[in-house]
């Protein structure tokens, strides 16, 4: 009790510190928190106080030191008793761990962590309705996790394992009619299949998504993107000798960008 009571002090004093930008101070009150709450066995306060030693050096672009720090708070949460705040600090930790890791280049080894955070957070990504009827996502954590995994394996070169993960995530995003949830899927299965030069793939892709933005609540602050969609769905179709639709897509991504540019109308009404 009274290690926790301690680190709980330090941890007050970091947090104070890190508000008014001395980062210095924080750090030393952090570890402060860490070593007392370690010595003490109090297993959550310790990775607390670790998970905000990785806040601090990831923030301030120490990725070798805040993967140190996230996986010693990992630990640390689970070596406590399993309690819905301990759970949430150790899946924390591992989601953070796992962006690092993609960060440093190893994508392979955010692949993993990210795994485990999932198990961790209780979600299978690999959960299935029954016979023939896909996946079923019942929350948004569905989502988030599985998206983590596909974009770790893509970056990981894992095509295959990527593309079954991104229509896993896009079978949910449709159930929950999330629209820029679909966006990134199609445009993530885009990407791989460009990787591959599938190009009658890659112009599925990139039509589905084109055809999303429409539909967004505020499409006029995704006109960038949408237009950056649009050239790069051209630029396939030029490739495959689809004329008509390479042109078609460039002079939707021009009038988009004449609405923005004169500030009246809709990004929408490009398609009228």
């Amino acid at each position: 009790m009274f290690a926790a009571h301690t680190s709980a002090r330090h941890l007050k004093r970091g947090r104070a510190a890190q508000k008014r930008g001395n980062d210095a101070a924080a750090r030393e009150a952090f570890a402060d928190a860490l070593r007392v709450a370690r010595l003490g066995e109090a297993w959550a306060a310790a990775g607390e106080a670790a998970s905000a030693l990785g806040d601090l050096e990831r923030d301030a672009g120490n990725l070798s030191a805040a993967e140190h720090h996230y996986r010693t708070g990992e630990v640390q949460y689970r070596r406590a008793p399993r309690t819905a705040q301990t759970v949430g600090g150790r899946v924390r930790c591992l989601e953070e761990l796992g962006d690092v890791l993609l960060a440093e280049g190893r994508p392979w080894d955010a692949y993993r962590v990210f795994r485990e955070g999932a198990d961790a957070a209780g979600v299978d990504p690999a959960r299935s309705a029954g016979a023939g009827d896909g996946p079923v996502f019942v929350t948004r954590e569905d989502l988030r996790w599985t998206s983590h995994l596909a974009t770790a394996a893509q970056a990981a070169g894992r095509r295959k394992i990527a593309t079954e993960h991104y229509e896993a995530v896009l079978a949910g995003c449709e159930r929950r009619r999330d629209v820029a949830g679909q966006i990134l899927c199609w445009r993530g299965l885009a990407r791989l299949a460009e990787e591959a030069m599938a190009w009658r793939e890659a112009a599925h892709a990139l039509t589905r998504a084109s055809s999303l933005y429409s539909s967004l609540p505020d499409p006029e602050a995704h006109t960038d993107e949408w237009v950056a969609c649009l050239r790069e769905l051209g630029a396939v179709c030029k490739t495959l000798g689809r004329r008509d639709e390479q042109v078609r897509a460039f002079k939707l991504a021009v009038r988009l960008e004449q609405i923005a540019a004169s500030g009246n109308g809709r990004a929408g009404d490009a398609l009228v």
